[in-house]
């Protein structure tokens, strides 16, 4: 995972130094999470869940861009025909890298994007929202899962840098989400549904470098 993180750090190095000019902008953004398990597991449906957080955005003129989101999702599943549910509650940080279509200060800009996820682990529930990952001696779901992200979107100008965004993305485990020891291999697997809205930072020039709020 450190090897991973060292490879994102360096990729996003090399993009800031290869552009011009960025517009910076931050702000909330809220969805719906339907996820699922998948893997060593059956008798499972998928089960919706919240998304909400924040994310900082870069964007340059040639349309490629980046987006850090820190998000609180729930995932899991529908269990034993539906009579159950798990909830696994994640600090999510995707990172992700984003190319947007059309000209540089069109009013509307369609989007594709995709990364890495860093998802940490605050708790696990049942469908009567009682604890079920044990106490920290023995910890049933295990407290980190690296996953991938890719999706599709669309902003939408509504004044003068500021934008409404809509995305869909599909999320997947890569790692398993339990530590039972049965040779098991159970991995989240998630669509999303988000909506967000993004205020001016300021523009960060590279010839000067410095980031301008005006």
């Amino acid at each position: 995972m450190r090897n991973c993180i060292i490879l994102l750090l360096v990729t996003f190095a090399c993009v800031q130094q290869s552009q011009a000019q960025e517009n910076v902008s931050i702000g909330p953004i809220a969805g719906i999470s339907i996820a699922n398990f998948r893997g060593d597991i059956n008798n499972t449906a998928w089960k919706p869940g919240l998304t909400v957080g924040g994310f900082y955005n870069y964007s340059s003129e040639t349309g490629f861009g980046f987006s850090g989101q820190l998000l609180f999702t729930q995932m899991g599943a529908q269990t034993d025909d539906k009579r159950n549910a798990v909830t696994l509650n994640y600090i999510q940080a995707p990172l992700l890298a984003t190319f947007f279509f059309g000209k540089y200060g069109d009013a509307v800009r369609p989007k594709i994007f995709l990364g890495p996820s860093l998802n940490f682990l605050v708790g696990a529930r049942d469908k009567n929202g009682d604890n079920i990952n044990g106490d920290s001696n023995n910890r049933v779901y295990s407290p980190f899962d690296l996953g991938g992200v890719v999706g599709a979107g669309v902003n939408f100008r509504l004044q003068e840098k500021i934008w409404l965004n809509f995305d869909a993305r599909y999320g997947f485990g890569l790692l398993d989400v339990t530590r039972l020891d049965n040779n098991s291999n159970i991995k989240n697997n998630n669509w999303g549904i988000n909506v967000g809205l993004s205020f001016p930072l300021g523009t960060y020039n590279r010839n000067t470098g410095r980031l301008r709020t005006r």
